[in-house]
């Protein structure tokens, strides 16, 4: 491949991927107000992904927001009935974060909903594209997690 084809493909890579973060941002967005969420919520409660309690510390590397971020997002969740914060009585630093009933609720349908949009995007792509494509994805998102950690 040659400079100016590296260039090209690097361009064209930085614009898709630019235009693809903001088509999820904006199908986050849609997606939380139909739940009468926030999207930092949608986000937190997405985050469990099937899991019904979870350690403070693996939300925050889950939805890469600081820890006084997350609190501030836990404390409504738990305000509106969706988690309960419980404190290790050994290690009163470490936090669990476990969804309610409601909040469990919330989590599978918010799971189903989000497959079902995934599932409309990618019917929109031919059926022999999809494996191509997710290969593709995946190679980019590994791609990227190296430089993240090399270029720290």
């Amino acid at each position: 491949m040659s400079i100016k084809q590296s260039n090209t493909a690097a361009a064209e890579v930085a614009e898709l991927t630019f235009n693809l973060l903001a088509g999820c941002q904006e199908k986050e967005e849609r997606f939380a107000a139909q739940l009468k969420i926030t999207v930092s919520e949608f986000r937190c409660v997405r985050a469990f992904r099937g899991e019904k309690s979870l350690p403070v510390k693996t939300l925050v590397e889950r939805v890469k927001l600081s820890g006084s971020r997350l609190t501030r997002i836990l404390t409504t969740l738990e305000k509106n009935g969706y988690l309960q914060r419980s404190i290790d009585l050994h290690d009163r630093r470490s936090i669990t974060v476990v969804l309610t009933k409601k909040g469990i609720d919330l989590s599978q349908r918010l799971e189903a909903r989000y497959l079902q949009i995934h599932e409309e995007i990618l019917s929109g792509i031919p059926r022999e594209m999809h494996a191509p494509l997710i290969a593709g994805l995946r190679n980019m998102l590994g791609s990227l997690e190296r430089w993240l950690h090399h270029s720290r």
